[in-house]
């Protein structure tokens, strides 16, 4: 493992120094932190994958509650409420995750972030000139201060997943595609500098605020 991290258990890999992988069931995670309003990573776990051409990541946040249900607490509980956002995506293997600013070279990732009645994701892909296209063919931005970003309903238990298979990657809601996200460069067929020729490997990397979730390669 890399300075700073250390090997993971069960499909973990590696897991760097500011997230706890909990003992009893090495797929749940935590991280604590306090900024909300952005994602600034704070930590990542990087997965085995059996087959680095196609692998599914699947995420699930764990003690909060969304829409309805987040609208209907105090406000001292809304202000305590966790699970705001979180990135996922693929990860050159040889790449050892630092817990900063990983996404700007190391793979292609999905950004989700709650809106602030946690009823949508908004999403973008990192880095921030790839393409988002759902699967109609509409296109997104992945500005983050554009305001015409891909939205995901929130729903409570809701699973979400990363898929990479036959060189696109894929993001699922509750196991059905929803969004891709492409290198900028895709169009041109030239090696995505983010997406090498070496294999891939799922990844999760977190944010300075406090998160807790389930992550499973299936």
């Amino acid at each position: 493992a890399a300075a700073g991290s250390r090997s993971g258990r069960g499909q973990a890999r590696q897991v760097t120094r500011e997230v706890e992988q909990d003992i009893a069931n090495p797929s749940v995670f935590r991280v604590r932190g306090l900024d909300k309003s952005w994602f600034l990573q704070k930590g990542g776990v990087l997965f085995e994958a059996p087959d680095p051409r196609r692998f599914r990541l699947e995420v699930q946040f764990l003690d909060c509650c969304f829409g309805d249900q987040y609208a209907g607490l105090s406000r001292a509980e809304q202000a305590a409420t966790t699970n705001w956002m979180l990135m996922v995506g693929a990860c050159r293997s040889s790449w050892a995750l630092t817990g900063y600013r990983d996404c700007k070279e190391s793979g292609l990732y999905f950004l989700l972030h709650l809106n602030y009645r946690r009823s949508r994701w908004r999403v973008i892909g990192c880095p921030h000139d790839s393409v988002l296209e759902d699967v109609a063919g509409n296109a997104y931005t992945c500005d983050p201060q554009d305001g015409e970003q891909f939205e995901l309903p929130a729903e409570q238990g809701q699973v979400l997943a990363v898929e990479f298979a036959d060189g696109e990657l894929w993001l699922m809601d509750d196991r059905k595609r929803a969004v891709r996200c492409q290198p900028a460069n895709a169009e041109d067929r030239a090696p995505p500098r983010c997406l090498s020729a070496e294999p891939l490997c799922p990844a999760v990397l977190t944010p300075n605020c406090d998160t807790a979730f389930k992550a499973t390669v299936v």
